[in-house]
């Protein structure tokens, strides 16, 4: 896992989130849709970010979870949870710091994770990048 170095936990924090920007962006390089990512920092202690995308088959969900993990093998940094059952309609790979959800189009409408966390700030739209 990531260790937190000698700096300040903002330079961890500030770390942290060019790493969830570069999976942002790594999904969309991939063509993942419907990417957001929320911050959940002030509103539960069990992560800080969560990364949400679409997929459009279990084929491509399995490919995106190479091309995360290859990613983040780069920082150190491997889940503590990895549900990638790629016949379901949802994969979770849970980093602590951040989870990665990717929905097949009916399940990411069946959990409406937005809509659970709608209290949360958006912090990356692929529609509008980071905001």
């Amino acid at each position: 896992m990531m260790e937190q170095s000698p700096g300040t936990s903002q330079e961890f924090s500030q770390d942290m989130k060019k790493v969830i920007f570069g999976l942002a962006e790594l999904l969309k390089d991939k063509k993942a849709q419907d990417i957001l990512v929320l911050d959940l920092a002030q509103l539960t202690s069990i992560t800080d970010y969560f990364i949400l995308a679409t997929v459009n088959s279990s084929t491509q969900s399995k490919a995106l979870v190479r091309f995360i993990e290859e990613y983040l093998k780069e920082y150190d940094i491997r889940p503590l949870v990895k549900n990638d059952e790629y016949e379901s309609p949802w994969v979770l790979l849970d980093y602590n710091y951040f989870i990665i959800h990717l929905f097949l189009k009916e399940g990411r409408e069946y959990y409406q994770l937005e809509k659970l966390w709608s209290d949360a700030p958006v912090v990356y739209s692929d529609e509008g990048g980071l905001l």
